[in-house]
């Protein structure tokens, strides 16, 4: 480059003469195109490696989204730009998607075996992966194996089956949950009433309660049950006040507490929880898609997908839980099982909040977006 230039000067600086070309050629031809003409002809539009370096750039300022903006209009000018679709793996790499960077790396190794940047950034991303230390081997002879003892099996049935081995035992405690808020509503409603009129103490009305203002409705019992008063409020359906509520904060303390701490984005916390709410009740389909949803939003895609499935099969009706196991398939790469999921959400959910929802996503899938294009990064 550098004795281009110096022959460039040397040209510049040289003495005035004329060209062997003017001797030979007196007349010079007149231009066929004009100057518009050259600089907006098709050598001139943007290419690939424009939105390479314009994405290049904004990476190196850790601008991610800017970056794969720009990557994703290159992307749609030539899609199989080499670079383009490696600065892309790299980029959701630094952001934490290590899967998806490897994925999308191996994938490149496979179309570009020679490309030393490709195959180089793979060794980087597995090599975490890989254990630092070989496994450790005896050279001794295998003891010889010995036969458990096998314990005769009990066919007594549990003192209580419903509560660890049903998942329809959590239905009812949800519905026992409900009526418990509605007797606590009763409770405070009573305890205003005889704090206002000491004579109406043991006097129970629940009409009375809603025409005095102390109730804005009279409450009803999820269960069809009926509310009556001795001491504290007592439904026939559920029982009274006091049992109600030891059994509820007994199944739903720690399950409340993971809420809470997902809540406020203590997801370490809330997983803790869940963890300990599904290790109790294995059954309960509620619990295990928290703790699926809490790690999917802490990045563990493989551990999310495994809680989901968990959730499915307690409960296969839960549309949430079929909604994000279809978005999690979508994300390590299983397009088409996210499709037939979504598909088969938008046919039986029709004209309902989760048909529309799958009907869109699985639209946004076909089109052709990638999983960030259709679930942006924040």
């Amino acid at each position: 480059m550098a004795l281009l230039l110096a022959a460039a000067v040397g040209l510049a600086l040289a003495p005035a003469r004329p060209l062997a070309a003017q001797t030979a050629f007196p007349t010079i031809a007149e231009p066929q195109t004009s100057v518009r003409d050259i600089l907006t002809g098709p050598q001139n539009r943007p290419r690939a490696d424009t939105y390479y370096l314009l994405g290049l750039a904004a990476a190196r300022k850790n601008n991610h989204a800017e970056a794969l903006r720009q990557i994703a209009i290159g992307l749609r000018l030539e899609p199989g730009h080499l670079r383009l679709l490696g600065l892309r793996a790299a980029i959701w790499a630094r952001q934490g998607h290590t899967q998806e960077a490897i994925a999308e790396f191996r994938r490149l190794v496979r179309l570009f075996p020679d490309d030393d940047y490709v195959r180089q950034s793979l060794q980087e991303l597995e090599r975490p992966l890989r254990p630092r230390f070989a496994p450790v081997t005896s050279a001794l002879p295998t003891p010889p194996r010995r036969d458990t003892p096998v314990a005769p099996v009990s066919t007594a049935a549990p003192a209580s089956p419903k509560r660890v081995l049903e998942s329809g035992y959590f239905e009812e405690m949800k519905q026992k949950q409900r009526c418990y808020f509605q007797m606590a509503a009763i409770r405070r409603a009573q305890a205003a009433l005889a704090a206002a009129d000491p004579a109406k103490k043991d006097a129970f009305d629940l009409q009375a309660l809603v025409d005095t203002g102390h109730l804005s409705a009279p409450p009803v019992c999820p269960g069809g049950g009926t509310y009556s008063w001795n001491g504290a409020p007592v439904c026939s359906k559920h029982g009274d006040f006091a049992t109600a509520e030891a059994e509820v904060n007994t199944v739903f303390n720690d399950f409340n507490r993971g809420m809470q701490a997902k809540i406020g984005r203590n997801y370490g916390a809330a997983l803790e929880a869940f963890d300990q709410v599904c290790a109790v009740y294995p059954q309960w389909s509620e619990a295990h898609y928290q703790r699926g949803e809490t790690l999917f939003r802490l990045g563990e895609d493989r551990g999310a997908i495994e809680g989901i499935r968990r959730a499915l099969q307690c409960d296969p009706g839960n549309l949430d839980a079929k909604l994000l196991l279809a978005n999690l398939q979508f994300k390590v790469g299983h397009k088409e099982s996210a499709l037939q999921l979504l598909d088969e959400v938008a046919t039986e959910q029709s004209g309902t909040v989760y048909g529309l929802s799958a009907r869109s996503l699985a639209k946004s899938i076909r089109s052709g977006r990638n999983y960030y294009q259709v679930f942006p990064p924040n």
